[in-house]
């Protein structure tokens, strides 16, 4: 297996469109390149979403409980393809392109040592029923991960828990959209 730095990532313009070049992660990192990356949220049955505390020597949001699984998309790869791949990666699921619901798509740019990440995340829904206490996690990404009811995580998030990645645009239309979607309706 290679280096993961050494993966190959388009480069893209602010717009999402291509540049046709690629390059390494690393130069990703260090010239502050657009490149598309893939988050998958992961619900159960119980309207909970599944949070991954990342490895506390990744380079971005270490040690904190973040997203259920995400990963960069590699040159050749669409978003789909890399989502299912992260998902055998981090958390041995296995998904196919039926299982993974597009939601939408962000642009943002996050503070890296003196520069920004630019960054295009395409975001899924996964439904699925995980057995948080015997999944074989990727260790090098992830140390733990749970299940948290939608709602109470949203508070979480907006709360600024110091051990949860800040709270976003993604947060917000994420947690939009799943309101719009269980919440009861009240009848009058």
């Amino acid at each position: 297996m290679s280096d993961v730095m050494d993966e190959l990532i388009d480069i893209l313009n602010e717009d999402g469109t291509s540049t046709g070049k690629s390059a390494t992660k690393a130069e990703i990192y260090q010239n502050g390149y657009w490149h598309k990356s893939v988050h998958i949220w992961i619900i159960n049955d119980n309207q909970e979403l599944l949070v991954q505390k990342r490895n506390p020597y990744k380079k971005t949001f270490a040690n904190l409980w973040a997203i259920s699984s995400a990963g960069h998309v590699l040159t050749g790869e669409s978003s789909l393809e890399a989502g299912i791949r992260e998902l055998k990666e981090e958390l041995n699921v296995d998904a196919t392109e039926g299982d993974l619901e597009y939601l939408f798509s962000i642009r943002r740019e996050q503070p890296y040592k003196d520069h920004f990440l630019r960054v295009i995340d395409d975001v899924y829904l996964l439904h699925c029923n995980l057995d948080v206490d015997h999944t074989k996690l990727q260790v090098e990404e992830l140390t733990d991960i749970k299940y948290v009811y939608y709602q109470y995580l949203e508070t979480i998030f907006k709360s600024g828990d110091s051990s949860y990645v800040p709270y976003t645009e993604e947060h917000e239309k994420l947690f939009k959209l799943l309101q719009e979607r269980y919440d009861p309706i009240d009848i009058i």
